[in-house]
């Protein structure tokens, strides 16, 4: 049985009723909802937890037909209470007592308390099927006093319940024994933990959408629903025989007419119009209202507000409906469809769902309108665009004169599936196409030749990708054209992946020149933001925010339609507002964008729109809706299927959860990276592997690619990443106790902030310095971390802005302003606890304990802070520090303690951090202080501070 989840607050309610029964005597609870939304799965539940916790439960359920049998669902109940039963009853034999004296059901009340005085709790489900004397014993009930504590609990469907039964129930304003508890949809971590492993594709989220909440529907989509790896739409493929038989059995009910009309309404569609129903299944226009007011009855049908319109309740209804249509049936209604809607002369997209049903192969009129449809819904229903083009394809014949024909077909192919994120499949319909379109130059085969150069980048192989790029232009004419300009695009993309600046912002220009001259602002303000990029690659300022604030005009002016059409640009406009700190304007842009590619199902994109939003969410303070974006990234990386994407992914959700969680833990997906991914991202992903191996103790970077500290990384392409990149590894070589190589990855990071006049950047090169000069001259290193602060905060970087505070206070600490240093510390942790940064908060702990210790010494100065500090640290950490402060190496102090080399690394990162010391010559001093032998007893109280 599937989990029981996401009712807890009904469960609450229910319970608190059933506690009030004691008092009030009579409680009535009506639970309603649509089909499907687990009305009887919550009175079973709340049932069992009754009768475990001492109530007397009985229960029942009225069945198709029983409007004709007075009484039956409540003599269920009767019987099943007088044989004192605790079991889930049905029907069953009760429907012979069915004319029954109503004072059998007052029996039910009367014999509760013969044997003793615990409540009594009856459940009656599917109360839309009652009878009229039902209903009428039922408002007696409600309305009379119980000798007893009851609590009587019906469920039912209020689009199918007769008024009275409504009205019995909670129509009585003020009276305060009679509620009713509404079920809505499920929470979408409710969804993922009833869909288990069924769903086990990153699509959970697409399939909630889709469901409504509803669990029924949930549980179908999830059997039967296919192009999960779009997030566009989830068609209903053929459903599993058991939930098709549960949801057509809804209609037994229904007369011969109604089914008729109904199997005709399947072949219509999910949303139809009556008249066309009426002419495929061959009936009177008043047959089809009169069937449709009956289907309404049973809520099968639904009408469409504003129209002539009417839907099925919801899709996988639909579907259930139409798979239970005859296969003869269907072809026959399906040909009636098509040859009524020519008449009407309907769009391409509206007979498309027919033709691909009916038509022949060789059927070349097919093949064309089946084309014409998949280009009116590629955007907004990508996964029926891709069906109808492979229809198409199956239909166009194999000979010569239409290969460029099927060319066409596929190169669209490919590019619905690369943008749903199925590279591979995208690369090998290209491939077949590139052999059959004309091997002359053509606009036709170089946009052909750009989408394979981009699916080539995309899938890691960036020399195949210029290749095939250099080759192709060299075959076009000089003179530009629309071809020459994509085809330059993709290899400006290729040239700045592989940190070719120059190259890449000439390219980028040649693509603007040509795209400015037709109108597709799409075109040009996709070649802006790449020209931003190039532009600030190559340090030429001006131009890049020149070229940036032109692109994000553009792309604020387009309208909903266009801006998803332009999705790649607007990728590349946020890109570049965050490399130039706009990182308001980038998340604002992002929320259209993320929306957008969502409902579209560019997964591709949206993979990297993803990995834009966690550093724009994180810099801004926003870790819990970083970490939550960083897990979506992960998903969508993986149905995208790009190698470089899913290593950015994993290692941003690394970063964000070291962030997060207050101790240090090893993601072994990152740890089973192969490579490190190339390109743009390449800076980016090694100086957050740093931070992760920083927030585990190891000072060198992360474990599972070694020598990251000792590579300069540097491309130019990842210039505005530089500063970044510079303090993090300032922080790194002063954790190994390298303070002359700390320098100079700080003097890089002056040299950088220079350059590129950005107020983050200029903070992060100040927040470097004043790491260093924190060591042994703390006078300068306070006004340069309250610069640093300023500054990053002024970028909206507010968390490095902590930081920089942090740094501040051991110096002011150290310079006797301990009141000014125990400010700071203590501004620090607020924020980090206000943003969810819980490991940099215990920094900032520790940092407090230390200060606190300090302000408590007895001893002289300096013997004071010494014993102050080296209180904080452990035993083993002990150790390490007195071998250090003999010169040892870390390689020796492992071979002493027989420990690992990391594992020295690790202690050693927490020595600095519990002393506020950023260099072995400082932990050195302090132990020389004190003369500590290795393994000297524990001070007191050193369990309380570690």
């Amino acid at each position: 049985m599937t989990p029981f989840v996401g009712r807890d607050i009904e469960i609450a309610a229910l319970w608190s009723t059933l506690e009030a029964t004691g008092r009030a005597g009579l409680q009535v609870v009506a639970v309603t909802g649509e089909p499907g939304i687990g009305k009887s799965r919550l009175l079973s539940e709340f049932g069992e937890m009754a009768r475990r916790r001492g109530s007397r439960v009985v229960s029942s359920s009225a069945t198709p037909g029983q409007r004709s049998q007075p009484l039956a669902p409540l003599l269920d109940a009767v019987v099943d209470g007088d044989r004192r039963a605790t079991r889930q009853t049905g029907p069953g034999a009760a429907w012979a007592r069915s004319t029954a004296s109503v004072h059998l059901v007052r029996d039910l009340v009367d014999r509760a308390g013969d044997a003793d005085a615990h409540r009594l709790v009856v459940l009656v489900d599917d109360m839309h099927r009652a009878d009229e004397t039902t209903i009428a014993l039922l408002a007696q009930v409600v309305r009379a006093p119980s000798p007893v504590p009851l609590l009587l609990v019906l469920a039912y469907r209020p689009r199918q319940a007769p008024v009275r039964l409504h009205t019995a129930l909670v129509g009585a304003p003020g009276d305060e024994r009679v509620r009713e508890i509404p079920l809505g949809p499920i929470g979408e971590q409710d969804a993922q933990t009833l869909l288990g492993v069924r769903c086990g594709t990153p699509w959970q989220w697409a399939v909630y959408r889709h469901s409504g909440g509803n669990p029924l529907h949930l549980d179908a989509l999830a059997a039967a629903a296919t192009g999960l790896r779009s997030t566009a739409s989830v068609v209903v493929g053929e459903l599993p025989v058991a939930l098709r038989m549960r949801l057509v059995g809804e209609l037994e009910a229904a007369s011969p007419l109604s089914r008729i009309v109904l199997d005709a309404a399947a072949v219509a569609g999910e949303v139809f119009e009556p008249a066309l129903v009426a002419q495929i299944g061959q009936c009177r226009d008043a047959e089809v209202h009169r069937a449709l007011d009956e289907l309404a009855d049973l809520d099968v049908v639904r009408p469409v507000a504003g129209g002539r319109l009417i839907s099925f309740r919801h899709a996988v209804l639909w579907r259930a409906v139409y798979d239970a249509v005859s296969p003869g049936w269907q072809l026959a209604a399906h040909d009636r469809a098509t040859a009524a809607l020519y008449r009407r002369g309907a769009p391409p997209q509206a007979l498309a769902p027919h033709v691909a049903r009916t038509a022949r192969p060789g059927d070349v009129a097919a093949v064309s309108l089946l084309h014409r449809a998949a280009l009116a819904v590629q955007h907004q229903d990508p996964v029926t665009a891709a069906h109808w083009l492979r229809v198409a394809l199956r239909l166009l014949p194999h000979r010569p004169d239409h290969h460029q024909r099927r060319g066409v077909l596929l190169v669209r192919l490919a590019q619905l599936a690369a943008v749903a994120g199925d590279l591979p499949a995208s690369r090998d319909a290209l491939h077949e196409a590139l052999k059959l379109l004309q091997r002359r130059p053509t606009t036709r085969r170089a946009h052909a030749v750009a989408l394979c150069v981009m699916v080539e980048l995309s899938l890691s192989r960036r020399a195949e990708a210029t290749a095939l790029a250099r080759a192709e232009l060299a075959g076009l004419p000089a003179a530009p054209s629309i071809g020459r300009a994509m085809l330059t695009f993709e290899l400006a993309c290729s040239e700045l992946a592989a940190g070719h600046a120059d190259t890449a912002r000439e390219l980028a220009a040649a693509a603007y020149d040509v795209a400015r001259r037709y109108p597709v602002r799409s075109a040009v303000a996709t070649t802006l933001a790449l020209l931003t990029v190039a532009d600030t690659a190559a340090l030429d300022m001006p131009a890049a925010r020149r070229h940036l604030d032109r692109a994000v005009d553009l792309l604020d002016a387009m309208l909903d339609g266009e801006f998803v059409r332009s999705l790649r640009a607007a990728v590349w406009v946020i890109e570049a507002e965050i490399l130039h700190e706009r990182f308001d304007d980038a998340l604002r842009h992002l929320d259209r964008a993320v929306s957008s590619a969502q409902q579209s199902g560019q997964l591709l994109l949206l993979a990297r729109l993803y990995a834009a939003l966690v550093v724009a969410l994180q810099v801004s303070g926003r870790l819990p809706e970083a970490q939550e974006s960083a897990r979506r990234a992960v998903e969508v990386a993986i149905a995208a299927g790009g190698d470089r994407e899913i290593a950015v992914a994993r290692i941003l959700r690394a970063w964000l959860d070291s962030q997060v969680r207050a101790t240090a833990e090893t993601d072994p997906e990152v740890d089973a990276l192969p490579m490190l991914p190339d390109g743009p991202y390449s800076l980016l992903v090694r100086r957050l592997l740093v931070e992760i191996g920083l927030a585990g103790g190891n000072v060198t970077g992360h474990p599972a690619h070694p020598g990251l500290a000792d590579s300069d990384g540097l491309l130019a392409s990842d210039l505005c990443s530089q500063a970044s990149w510079c303090e993090t590894m300032t922080r790194a070589e002063l954790a190994a106790g390298r303070a002359e190589r700390a320098a100079h990855w700080a003097d890089r990071a002056a040299t950088v902030a220079a350059v590129l006049d950005l107020p983050g950047n200029t903070g992060l090169a100040l927040l470097a310095r004043a790491q260093v000069l924190a060591v042994d001259d703390p006078a300068r290193a306070v006004p340069a971390a309250q610069v640093a602060a300023r500054e990053l905060a002024s970028a909206g970087m507010v968390v490095d802005a902590a930081r920089a505070r942090m740094v501040a206070v051991g110096p002011l600490a150290a310079l006797g302003l301990v009141h000014d240093s125990y400010r700071e510390v203590k501004a620090a942790q607020a924020a980090f606890e206000g943003w969810g940064a819980h490991r940099l908060a215990r920094q900032a702990v520790l940092e407090r304990r230390r200060l606190a210790a300090r302000s408590s010494r007895r001893a002289g100065p300096e013997d004071g802070e010494t014993a102050a500090g080296l209180n904080l640290l452990t035993r083993r950490e002990r150790q390490v520090a007195v071998l250090v402060s003999q010169g040892l190496t870390n390689r020796r102090v492992a071979q002493e303690l027989f420990v690992t080399e990391k594992t020295v690394e690790m202690h050693l990162a927490n020595i600095f951090a519990k002393l506020g010391v950023s260099s072995r010559a400082v932990v050195a001093r302090l132990i020389g202080a004190t003369g500590h032998p290795v393994g000297a007893a524990v001070p007191a109280g050193e369990a309380a501070a570690s």
